[in-house]
């Protein structure tokens, strides 16, 4: 029996229909989720996988990671854990509900796990828990965390989690942990990554300057069921597909959408004034902004990371961010 978290999200839903196709006569997928939890996203995403409803051996659990004793109560006959549930956000005031999630909820998932025996845990952290390379060289399993004030809530929160899982490793649990950089994949088109293909749908005429890591969210979910299949415990991967500008990112996605390319450059100077305007924007308007302080300081550093970790263990091959971006563009198109 296999217990997921983060159902609702995108690695979350991708992951459930993936174990379905794959596993079809598994007996139960118990999901974690609270009752006013909006499943949209997981309805369409099995739909798109060529299921028309929720299988009939998928079993909702009702509740969130920081309510121990439901997890404990739901892992008891479970024998294989994927702890996706996080909150993902770099505006300061999400710090708290950030912090709880992430870290205290993730300490709830190991703590159960332990107690109930669970064989086999994979937590999905981020490319953010790892630490930081000198310049030049590229960001692996091997990069120390370092203090510092440029890391973010988020990543100090991943970071934090982490440690929960090491902890839980150093009491007996077999875990694995995979690091996945900016996750891509057809989700709810008004967060995260998937906000990046409405922006350029709309004919958003600028670039950053920056380079990033980029991974297929299939990719993600493949990794952490192959991890699992061998055994692969007491370990982190990270999870990169893609080196890649954000000049040439929003290029293809343009180009899949055939419209104009962003063809203004933004650099560090226009990226500090423009994350203070969509700041005011937010507040007058109520709303979280569109870019915020870290968004817009990532948008325009260069980053580099390596997967060669995983590629040599289990010979992984990423799927081309080409290839990526114009199937994610196809849905775009199709669902407006």
């Amino acid at each position: 029996m296999v217990f997921i978290t983060g159902c609702t999200g995108l690695v979350g839903s991708h992951l459930v229909a993936e174990l379905i196709k794959r596993q079809k006569d598994l007996s139960t997928i118990k999901l974690l989720c609270r009752k006013n939890s909006d499943l949209s996203l997981l309805d369409r995403v099995l739909k798109r996988y060529g299921f028309n409803e929720i299988p009939s051996n998928i079993e909702f659990v009702y509740g969130d990671v920081t309510d121990y004793d439901i997890l404990e109560d739901a892992m008891k006959d479970v024998d294989e854990v994927y702890h996706c549930a996080a909150v993902v956000s770099f505006d300061p005031s999400d710090k708290k509900s950030v912090m709880t999630i992430n870290v205290e909820g993730t300490k709830n998932m190991v703590n159960a796990a332990l107690y109930c025996g669970v064989k086999k845990f994979c937590h999905v952290s981020s490319i953010a828990a790892l630490g930081r390379a000198l310049e030049g060289e590229a960001i692996d399993e091997e990069s120390p965390w370092t203090q510092s004030k440029n890391n973010s809530v988020y990543a100090i929160s991943k970071y934090q989690a982490e440690m929960e899982v090491w902890r839980g490793i150093a009491e007996g649990l077999n875990a694995t942990i995979v690091n996945p950089s900016l996750i891509l994949g057809a989700g709810r088109w008004n967060t995260s990554s998937c906000e990046l293909f409405t922006t350029i749908a709309k004919g958003f005429p600028f670039y950053t300057t920056g380079v990033n890591g980029f991974v297929d969210v299939k990719d993600v979910v493949r990794a952490m069921m192959t991890l699992m299949d061998n055994n692969r415990f007491g370990q982190r991967y990270c999870l990169n597909g893609a080196l890649i500008s954000y000049k040439e990112l929003f290029s293809l996605m343009a180009d899949s959408f055939k419209i104009k390319a962003p063809y203004i450059k933004v650099g560090k100077a226009l990226s500090e004034i423009a994350w203070r305007i969509f700041w005011l924007m937010g507040k007058i308007q109520g709303k979280k902004p569109l870019i915020t302080k870290e968004t817009a300081r990532t948008s325009t550093r260069i980053y580099s990371y390596s997967s060669a970790k995983i590629i040599r263990d289990l010979n992984f091959q990423f799927t081309p961010v080409e290839e990526t971006i114009k199937s994610i563009c196809e849905i775009y198109v199709k669902e407006h």
